[in-house]
């Protein structure tokens, strides 16, 4: 399992599995489980888009904590998801599961192991 710190509003809508593209500059040959962490900024874009495409999320944001994980199926380019971002890769997200306990941890760019005890996040 690795982990991929995300800004808010975004990691919130990876995992309540609306968001099913995540846009990096940047590409991997990881496929598979990915802990979503959120970070600790805010990106007024996501605001921005969300309410172009009439989301809604319920709740408050939370940061710092892992909340949640995805399946990285793969990376592409071409995207029709209303998500994907022109001249991004596009890492294609599917199985999202919000964690039962959001779980603090260390943001860090890139991608990088799952932190120790990680499952605790997911445990009823």
């Amino acid at each position: 399992m690795r982990m991929l710190t995300v800004r808010q509003p975004w990691a919130a809508l990876i995992v309540a599995g609306i968001k099913d593209v995540e846009n990096r500059p940047w590409t991997t040959r990881y496929r598979g489980g990915l802990l979503i962490h959120a970070g600790r900024k805010t990106d007024a874009e996501g605001f921005e888009l969300m309410e172009q495409l009439g989301v809604a999320l319920e709740g408050p944001l939370l940061h710092g904590v892992i909340l949640g994980s995805v399946n990285l199926t793969d990376i592409r380019r071409d995207s029709p998801s209303p998500w994907a971002r022109l001249g991004e890769n596009h890492w294609l997200l599917a199985d999202a599961q919000p964690a039962v306990r959001p779980m603090t941890a260390i943001g860090a760019l890139g991608l990088r192991p799952a932190p120790a005890g990680w499952e605790q996040a997911f445990a009823a």
